[in-house]
């Protein structure tokens, strides 16, 4: 008797054996969709559990998941303050610099590393026209590279400080992307021809 127990066991699996390796199996489910299919939450270790994934709320810290260069599976918090993340808003409080013109602010930030781009701009002093005072002055900022590290300029062009006296306050809002975490694309050179418009040969994302 113990002999053919044993016996049915042996054929029970070879069965098994063949139903897995030859149709689809479900696990809580009697309609599986691909070769293995888990019906409700999967316990993997005691570190990771796969579950349904639920929608996000606004006070829920949000962690990634990114696949490095070993591939291996790191997570990234963007709640940890001195962690990486996928991209950083940094806000510059420049004072005080001549009259309304900062020529060359450096960041510091390695351009090898990252991508800097400068999203707002903001001047506190009252400002004066010191050419053409029938026209107006639009606030200009840009990034730009020099030296291996990222700098910003800033200026109302043809204006200064009405009270040149007074001290004045670049407010400088940058965001910075870690070239790991994002995709370059590299340059694209567009010849105009001497032309006003004109359009790529092939989009870059499509």
């Amino acid at each position: 008797m113990k002999h053919l127990t044993l016996s049915s066991m042996v054929a029970g699996l070879l069965i098994l054996q063949v139903s897995i390796g030859t149709a689809q199996v479900g696990i809580n489910t009697t309609s599986p969709r691909t070769t293995l299919e888990v019906g409700g939450s999967t316990l993997i270790s005691d570190d990771l559990e796969i579950g349904i994934i639920k929608s996000m709320n606004d006070f829920d810290a949000s962690t990634f998941l990114i696949q490095d260069i070993d591939n291996k599976i790191r997570a990234l918090d963007v709640s940890n303050p001195t962690g990486a993340a996928l991209g950083y808003i940094q806000e510059y409080v420049i004072v005080n610099a001549n009259l309304d013109w900062v020529l060359n602010f450096d960041t510091q930030i390695d351009a090898n590393d990252f991508d800097l781009i400068s999203i707002s701009a903001y001047y506190d002093t009252e400002l004066a026209l010191t050419s053409n005072l029938d026209k107006f002055s639009m606030p200009y900022t840009a990034a730009f590279v020099q030296n291996g590290t990222w700098r910003i300029i800033a200026d109302f062009p043809a204006a200064q400080n009405l009270n040149t006296n007074q001290v004045g306050t670049w407010i400088i809002t940058t965001l910075i992307f870690s070239k790991d975490l994002s995709k370059q694309l590299g340059v694209i050179e567009v010849p105009m021809n001497n032309q006003s418009i004109n359009s790529a040969v092939t989009p870059i994302i499509d």
